[in-house]
């Protein structure tokens, strides 16, 4: 369904937008990029075992987008102001594929070519729903289920929501009972909410707080190889990368040590390699948070993450444990005073000036921890688990706004599963690929000998300090 197909005498409501919202209209690029692009999506895939009733699975989805207004739900961009539009229930379009897999065919490689070509595919932002489903069936008892999602009405937080939402309802259909679901309120409900927020913000501390945090301060973004363009030639490559979970513990000893997070210190690290690729020792580095912090939204299905210039100045600090101490006093303080991106944006605009140097390109963290665990709290047929990214090395993936990408993950096994978005257009692989090893150097030295001077990271320690120091 597309805005030109309602009747007049349909016309919905109209609400006003979210920060976010309006935040991704400032990274609009029209249809064909940018964040109401056809590219700009997530797509999540399941491993369902057992016999999947397709009519029942059809209703299911039909009842995850009557049931989060957001799926229904088309931003109008050009309106005068933009807002929201909310369209009533509607079918979510969900294609059946038979896949027996031929004698001596591998599985995994299976999957792994069906999710790649889910992400090599779009959907627009200008239909409704929002996201569509995909079910491929190896046989009888063996499928695998992929959900594409445009990214302007989803993040990280949302993929639980709605997979939880839609083994609730395909459950409810398949038993006769109704579904068991938490109480929730719509997304425009939120944006109303936010906007009441932000006129106490006042009152909280927030604006003083920013205005001395970002007195002076520039976004820091990174050296490109080719200069920033104007408009990409391509969709975004994805460089893939691990650091041992060896390397991991340690930094996590020292989180612990210093009452901070592994985030904490990793963010530390990322100071490090600002410092390597640049001189700087007084960085600003985005990173992008869940942005939910109000418990009455948190089974709402939508866009809620943020973008927060965490910054630290690192020139008076003599080891990588000073780092870590002065990175977690301005993590805590700049979630405490959090304020919505496109709000500090506005309130500082000489803060995202480094912009306007083509030479560099924007730079962003996103720590996703604790957004895909391991478990599944839910069961659709007989069972479901996830199924792997799919990613490989080079791989031409959904496109980003613009710049850089480092998603951040650390599963339970316990290594930091780590991929970059970059564009070929702005980076050769081997300078990204560079950046990856430099932050696993940094890392691992810093593990070792948290109190060695911080700007000898990369060179290799002369001893093995012992763990117990770690909790000086």
């Amino acid at each position: 369904m597309t805005e030109s197909l309602l009747a007049v005498d349909q016309e919905p409501a109209r609400y006003p937008l979210s920060y976010t919202q309006e935040w991704f209209i400032t990274l609009d690029q029209g249809d064909d990029g940018g964040t109401f692009g056809p590219r700009f999506m997530t797509v999540t895939a399941l491993h369902v075992a057992g016999h999947v009733d397709l009519t029942v699975l059809q209703g299911a989805l039909d009842d995850v987008v009557t049931r989060h207004e957001l799926l229904r739900t088309l931003v109008l961009r050009d309106a005068d102001p933009p807002c929201q539009v909310v369209y009533p229930p509607c079918p979510m379009p969900l294609e059946i594929r038979d896949l027996p897999l031929p004698d001596g065919a591998s599985r995994d490689q299976a999957v792994t070519d069906l999710i790649r070509e889910a992400e090599a595919g779009s959907i627009s932002a200008r239909e409704i729903p929002l996201m569509k489903a995909l079910l491929c069936r190896f046989d009888d008892r063996d499928s695998l289920l992929l959900l594409t999602v445009h990214h302007s009405v989803s993040d990280g937080w949302s993929v639980h929501v709605t997979f939880r939402d839609l083994a609730a309802f395909y459950a409810a259909r398949s038993t006769g009972t109704p579904a068991v679901l938490p109480p929730m309120r719509q997304y425009r409900e939120y944006a109303a909410w936010q906007r009441a927020k932000a006129t106490s913000t006042a009152e909280d501390g927030a604006p003083a707080y920013w205005q001395r945090k970002l007195d002076g301060a520039r976004e820091f973004t990174i050296p490109n190889d080719h200069g920033h363009p104007d408009s990409y030639s391509r969709p975004y490559s994805m460089h893939v990368h691990d650091i041992e979970a060896e390397i991991m513990s340690g930094a996590s000893a020292l989180a612990t040590a210093t009452r901070s997070t592994l985030f904490t210190v990793t963010l530390s690290a990322f100071y490090v390699l600002a410092h390597q690729l640049t001189g700087t020792t007084d960085p600003a580095i985005r990173a992008f948070t869940a942005g939910r912090d109000e418990p009455a939204f948190q089974d709402t299905m939508g866009l809620f993450l943020n973008c927060v210039p965490f910054r630290t100045g690192i020139a008076d600090c003599t080891s990588f444990r000073d780092i870590v101490k002065a990175t977690r006093d301005t993590f805590v303080d700049a979630m405490a005073y959090e304020l919505p991106v496109n709000v500090l944006e506005q309130s500082f605009p000489h803060f995202t000036t480094s912009r306007e140097n083509l030479a560099t390109s924007q730079f962003i963290l996103a720590n996703q921890q604790g957004q895909l665990g391991e478990g599944i709290p839910f069961t659709i047929a007989d069972g479901a688990r996830w199924a792997g990214d799919g990613m490989l090395e080079g791989q031409e993936v959904h496109d980003i706004p613009s710049g850089t990408v480092w998603n951040l993950a650390v599963p339970v096994t316990g290594e930091l599963k780590g991929s970059i978005l970059y564009n070929l257009d702005e980076f050769d692989e081997s300078t990204v690929a560079g950046w990856a090893t430099s932050l696993r150097q940094i890392l691992a030295s810093a593990a070792r000998d948290p109190d060695q001077d911080w700007k000898q990271l990369t060179t290799p320690p002369t001893r093995v300090q012992d763990p117990a120091q770690l909790h000086r």
